[in-house]
């Protein structure tokens, strides 16, 4: 249902396609299996999941307030944002797994 909106399902293609390719399609059961696949490094893998949670937030968020109507530009700048500030807010202590993921971030998302 969520992919089903083409507005959608165009912020997800845009936001994720860096990441996954032309891999991404308007099914959401292929569009999981992807994400739950293991051929990626951990960051790349990382910053899928935590792309989709947030543009499924974001996205539930501006239907559930009623706000206007927003870009498909302003919303994957919103989540790209997001996605910035919650990383920036991990404490990286010692041997830290995803240390790096904000450097990965900048190389896939120059906005």
């Amino acid at each position: 249902m969520l992919f089903a909106c083409p507005h959608t399902f165009t912020v997800c293609m845009n936001v994720a396609e860096r990441l996954l390719g032309a891999t991404i399609t308007p099914d959401w059961e292929d569009t999981i299996t992807t994400l739950l696949q293991s051929a990626r490094n951990r960051l790349d893998t990382i910053l899928l999941r935590l792309v989709f949670q947030t543009s499924i937030y974001v996205q539930w968020k501006e239907r559930r307030h009623g706000s206007a109507f927003v870009s498909v530009d302003m919303t994957i700048r919103a989540i790209g944002k997001l996605v910035k500030n919650h990383i920036s807010s991990l404490k990286y202590m010692g041997n830290h797994k995803p240390e790096g993921l904000l450097r990965r971030w900048f190389e896939v998302y120059p906005f």
